[in-house]
């Protein structure tokens, strides 16, 4: 733990006020944020001021010139390869290794295939975006390794904060993605399903203050957002055991039942895709989707106007039961054969069964409770 005794030090020697908490090995979960002392709630434990940030700004213009336009992300992350400075802020960065482990981006191509839709169509996303930062940066440093580049790549996507300039005069950023900056220490910090504790952003930089009051030696935590496990795995490698949020994406068992006519009357509407089981229930998108599908074109629309007396409510239920059947018995054959699959690390298909195996639980108790 030395070397984060280290960047503790050098984190206060930029700005970066710290109370009463400190880093911690957790063994398995790698590294989180304890409490040294009894804290109440509403103490701020963590202050980053602006200077200590990484942005789109602070990076070398020796980096920026010649790569020319690219995404926040992906200058930051060519900032961190090739900058030297901030070895202390490097030490305690996750290694190559850990992401090698669990991020689905750098997994063999068959465990990546048998992700979930939600996580998958992320993955793709993100491959995406790789390609045309990676072509900017290599064009500009061809002895940079793409090894390298993806590294630093994982490290930005993984530990950035939404950031938006102060001086800034747009209130609505174009693109969200590019709102991002690297924060020393507070980087530190898990993440909780609930609310943990919040985090403040204003003209001086990040503040981070409890919700609650820990007690001494307690892990403490943030919320990176309400999320689902698929989210966090695609985005972040891992998957919490318990996910209020948690949710399933139903686009590829219902999209295939709609008529291109039904599709495009969805489009107009709004409609189209994005359908979701969580714990409790379907989204109404679903709800839309499913009446679209078994009743007359003008008892959806009363539906979509807010007129449902409920009378068709079976009906959409039964067709929801025919869509849940099939896609439960997909997963029980996926987990099958994740069993005796022989590629990747057994961590990372252990990881893929947990996920897969919440899947049939959400999906067993809304069969079971239509």
């Amino acid at each position: 733990m030395e070397k984060h005794k280290d960047f503790t030090d050098w984190a206060i020697s930029v700005g970066v006020k710290i109370n009463g908490v400190a880093p911690h090995h957790f063994p398995g979960r790698g590294l989180g944020i304890i409490a040294e002392k009894e804290l109440k709630a509403g103490s701020t434990i963590v202050s980053v001021p602006l200077t200590a940030l990484r942005t789109a700004k602070t990076v070398p213009k020796r980096i920026s010139d010649p790569i020319g336009p690219i995404t926040v992300h992906g200058l930051l992350a060519a900032d961190l390869a090739m900058d030297e400075s901030n070895r202390l802020w490097k030490a305690v960065l996750p290694s190559p290794q850990d992401f090698q482990e669990s991020m689905p981006l750098m997994w063999d191509p068959q465990l990546q295939d048998l992700l979930p839709e939600a996580a998958r169509t992320l993955l793709e996303n993100q491959k995406r975006k790789l390609s045309k930062d990676w072509a900017a940066v290599s064009k500009a440093f061809p002895l940079l390794t793409y090894d390298e580049y993806l590294y630093t790549w994982l490290i930005t996507n993984t530990r950035t904060f939404y950031f938006l300039s102060p001086s800034r005069k747009a209130k609505h950023p174009s693109n969200r993605d590019d709102c991002m900056a690297l924060n020393p220490f507070a980087d530190y910090f898990n993440h909780t399903d609930d609310q943990g504790c919040e985090v403040t952003f204003g003209p001086n930089g990040y503040a981070i203050t409890t919700d609650k009051p820990i007690k001494k030696g307690e892990e403490i935590y943030i919320s990176y957002g309400n999320h689902s496990n698929d989210f966090l795995l695609a985005e972040y490698g891992f998957i919490l055991e318990q996910n209020k949020w948690d949710e399933i994406c139903l686009d590829s068992y219902i999209l295939p039942l709609l008529s291109e006519t039904q599709k495009k009357t969805l489009k107009d509407a709004g409609f189209l895709g994005k359908y979701v089981l969580d714990k409790e229930t379907v989204c109404y998108r679903t709800q839309v989707a499913l009446r679209l599908l078994c009743l007359p074109l003008k008892d959806w629309r009363r539906f979509l106007n807010g007129h449902d007396d409920g009378k068709d409510q079976s009906a959409v239920d039964q067709l929801l039961l025919k869509i849940l059947q099939p896609y439960s018995k997909t997963v029980e054959e996926t987990i099958k054969s994740l069993a005796v699959l022989d590629c990747g690390l057994a961590s990372q298909r252990e990881t893929l069964s947990r996920r897969w195996r919440q899947i049939h639980l959400i999906l067993r108790s809304a069969i079971a409770r239509i």
